[in-house]
């Protein structure tokens, strides 16, 4: 940037000496190449700027930056939706200007204020719609601008002003959504306003896309009428552990359209709103956070089941996950004699935990530590056994 500071200047002063220096007359071409240069340096200069500014909000360069980001709620990795419209916006503007300024220095003039006044004003006509691209990068500003302020209200909205009021934050989640898509609604209008679109035409639009709801975007509506009822019934809420499909997770946000969820794995999932209306879904949060996990374990003929019943109780309460009885939250851990079966003595092993996602990780644990306990115990697990007999036929001799 500083070098191509340093050669812009050197071309401006150049071009300056050169229009005072006697028989400039005859340099003339030279100074207007070097000043389109300059322009085009200039130009450049405003582009790569345009393209740092935009890029740090996306990204949160800068402590401000950061700042900002999370003013506006967001995540440190999610992209800036604004700030790619603000760049396509900043982009046309300065490299839109840069041809007229070149023609201007050319001697141009005329035909540039042409194409500034069309571009401004007169527009480009597109049958009954007349399109002025200068209203239309103005509504495109206007819109990124607007969202970004709904964006902070709305974080403020549900994490500030209705924490205060004492409300639940599935609720706060709800009123925010609701406000800042009515708010998106409003600011989408007066953007096309600015832009120049005649509001009074909408009613064809509106008679397009019914036509188009018809043939094609029934899945969308599908999926947005789902969402306004998981916004209000609340079958799922953020931070709820659930189970669709072959798909598990958390909930972490749910929009107008489809639900974010977040693997085991670390995965984020887009889930259509319509497959939580439609499919069973498993909330293993919804009414009570407990879970019961049972465990199936076998022992050998012969073994005492008072000595299995006890360490499989010692076993279960000495895991820091599973509720116990010093836990007034959900039952103790319980061991059930199920069976006498063909090579063991089925026993189960029932027990509680809070937390729905650890539950592979507690059954490994508690396995784990069942068979160094009957190890310790000379407690046999058995294996399945069959006895073959094999009945040899003498066959036939032929002569």
């Amino acid at each position: 940037m500083n070098r191509l500071s340093l050669l812009f200047a050197i071309l401006a002063g150049t071009g300056a000496v050169l229009d005072g220096w006697p028989g400039a007359e005859g340099l003339a071409p030279w100074k207007l190449l070097t000043m389109s240069f300059a322009v085009m340096l200039a130009v450049t200069l405003l582009h790569a700027g345009a393209n740092h500014l935009t890029s740090g909000l996306d990204s949160g360069r800068y402590g401000w930056q950061q700042r900002m980001r999370q003013r506006l709620g967001l995540e440190p990795t999610e992209h800036m939706r604004e700030a790619s419209w603000l760049k396509a916006s900043l982009m046309l503007l300065i490299w839109g200007s840069a041809p007229l300024l070149i023609m201007q220095l050319w001697g141009l003039g005329d035909v540039s204020r042409k194409i500034l006044d069309r571009a401004i004003s007169a527009g480009i006509p597109l049958g009954e719609l007349t399109i002025v691209p200068a209203k239309v990068v103005l509504g495109v500003i206007v819109v990124a601008l607007l969202i970004t302020l709904i964006r902070s209200i709305t974080h403020k909205l549900e994490h500030q002003w209705l924490a205060s009021a004492q409300m639940d934050a599935p609720v706060r989640e709800v009123i925010a959504t609701l406000v800042g898509y009515a708010a998106i609604g409003v600011a989408t209008m007066f953007a096309l306003t600015v832009a120049g679109f005649d509001l009074s035409k909408l009613a064809f639009v509106a008679g397009a896309l019914g036509v188009g709801i018809g043939f094609g975007l029934q899945n969308i509506v599908n999926n947005f009428v789902s969402g306004l009822i998981l916004l209000f019934e609340r079958p799922i809420r953020s931070g709820d552990f659930i189970t669709i499909g072959s798909n598990e997770g958390w909930v972490r946000k749910i929009r107008i359209r489809a639900t974010e969820v977040e693997t085991l794995s670390h995965q984020h999932i887009i889930i259509p709103n319509s497959q939580f209306i439609a499919e069973p879904v498993t909330n293993w949060s919804l009414r009570d956070p407990t879970l019961r996990i049972t465990l199936k374990v076998g022992v050998a003929y012969g073994s005492d089941t008072q000595l299995v019943k006890k360490l499989l109780i010692e076993v279960a309460e000495a895991h820091p996950l599973v509720l116990n009885k010093n836990q007034q939250i959900a039952p103790t851990p319980q061991v059930l004699f199920k069976s006498f079966g063909d090579s063991s003595l089925d026993f189960e092993l029932k027990v509680f935990i809070q937390d729905a996602s650890k539950r592979f990780v507690v059954a490994s644990d508690l396995n784990f530590a069942i068979d160094q306990a009957f190890r310790e115990h000379q407690v046999t697990i058995p294996f399945p056994q069959r006895d073959l007999w094999f009945k040899n036929a003498i066959p036939n001799e032929t002569p």
